[in-house]
């Protein structure tokens, strides 16, 4: 909270953040942006909510939007992403059960394959993988920066050159995947 108060009460960051970097809605629509990019932008898809996957859909959470699409706003969602998952926390913590907390899997035996999509906080890491036996004979991974890099160029268009940084990490992407 500390930190908040300062950031909303220190009149040179607001003037540095707010109204700098602009991603417009249309554009993280197109390109899919996700996590706190997308929301930032008025795009409030999140994969715990939309396909709610397991525990998510038995919890309550908000997905924060916001249409400034500024760093300002990438900001702020950050916030109240922040506080979700803290919320989130209190809620799986309580609903734990009792039992092991491990379970042996018997390979299936067979060539299968499956797709998932998960939340991470950049928006949506998508795994597709083909086990032949007990090996994996094929893995595909797209982290969700992949969509973002372009959206990142069109935001710092029309900036001063000191904004880059803010701009760059307001987005914070992943140089190597490493939400993979």
């Amino acid at each position: 909270p500390k930190l908040v108060d300062l950031y909303d009460n220190t009149t040179s960051l607001q003037d540095r953040t707010v109204q700098t970097g602009i991603l417009r809605a249309d554009l993280a629509r197109q390109f899919g942006a996700g996590g706190y990019v997308g929301r930032a932008s008025g795009r409030g898809f999140d994969a715990r909510r939309t396909l709610a996957y397991a525990p998510y859909g038995d919890l309550d959470f908000e997905v924060p939007t916001l249409h400034e699409g500024d760093v300002n706003a990438r900001v702020w969602i950050r916030i109240k992403e922040v506080e979700q998952s803290l919320a989130l926390i209190e809620q799986i913590l309580r609903r734990l059960p009792a039992g092991p907390i491990r379970s042996e899997i018997k390979p299936a035996g067979e060539v299968c394959e499956g797709l998932g999509l998960a939340e991470s906080f950049r928006g949506d890491v998508l795994a597709w993988v083909r086990i032949d036996g007990e090996r994996v004979a094929r893995c595909h991974l797209r982290d969700p920066s992949w969509f973002q890099w372009p959206l990142l160029e069109v935001a710092i268009e029309g900036n001063i050159v000191a904004d880059f940084p803010l701009c760059n990490k307001s987005f914070n992407c992943s140089y190597a995947g490493h939400d993979l």
